[in-house]
């Protein structure tokens, strides 16, 4: 029994390494959902394996090397076939394009306007007037090119798609009518044509409605 859980052990790891050296060199962020379900697939096999008596080394063994052939078959083709890698690994996502939000990337992605927010402090943006381009990678991680290098003051997110945003105003001292003034003086009166508004004490309201996103597919890769 200990014998038989030592070896297949030892053939996972072998088959792990070599699931390793088929993806290639890669480093974390850069993995896709694809090459984790290979590698959580694989250890599935490995742990049902190693603690049932009815399965040998051999079964083992053709299990481990049959998932890896197929492994390293999808991985050609994919190489060879842009389409098919657009298909299973993903393309980048344009969230902005010169300081426009992509409407239809975000609900594409399914991300909401303070989950962008999260991920543009993350890039050390820390208000949305800031943002020239921001790519959402295949990978999941997250590119930004700012406008500019000098952004050190943090803005509060007031409307998110024509809903004001209570909990903010009030933890700030601020209040509906004060912005909702405010948003008058500055020619917006219809609060459901309103996608987005920002505010901070040193560059006061950033306001953004429907005529100001857009609603498209914009491929950089492939």
């Amino acid at each position: 029994m200990l014998l038989s859980i030592s070896l297949k052990l030892v053939f996972g790891l072998v088959s792990l390494m070599l699931v390793t050296r088929v993806l290639g060199k890669k480093a974390l962020a850069d993995v896709t959902p694809f090459d984790l379900i290979y590698t959580l697939v694989l250890g599935g096999i490995l742990e049902e394996s190693i603690y049932d008596d009815k399965l040998n080394i051999g079964h083992l063994v053709f299990a481990l090397f049959l998932w890896a052939a197929l492994i390293y078959i999808i991985e050609r083709i994919v190489q060879k076939n842009t389409r098919m890698s657009r298909l299973l690994k993903g393309e980048p996502s344009v969230i902005i394009r010169d300081g426009v939000i992509n409407l239809k990337a975000l609900s594409k992605n399914h991300i909401e306007m303070e989950q962008l927010r999260t991920m543009l402090r993350q890039q050390q943006c820390f208000s949305l007037e800031n943002a020239k381009h921001v790519i959402l990678e295949s990978a999941g991680q997250v590119s930004v090119l700012k406008k500019s290098q000098e952004d050190s003051y943090i803005s509060l997110m007031l409307v998110d798609h024509g809903i004001i945003q209570d909990r903010v105003l009030e933890t700030h001292g601020l209040t509906r009518k004060w912005l909702l003034d405010n948003l008058n003086k500055e020619g917006y009166t219809i609060l459901h044509e309103i996608i987005y508004v920002e505010w901070s004490a040193e560059k006061a309201f950033y306001i953004l409605t429907n005529h100001d996103v857009m609603n498209k597919d914009y491929c950089i890769d492939g």
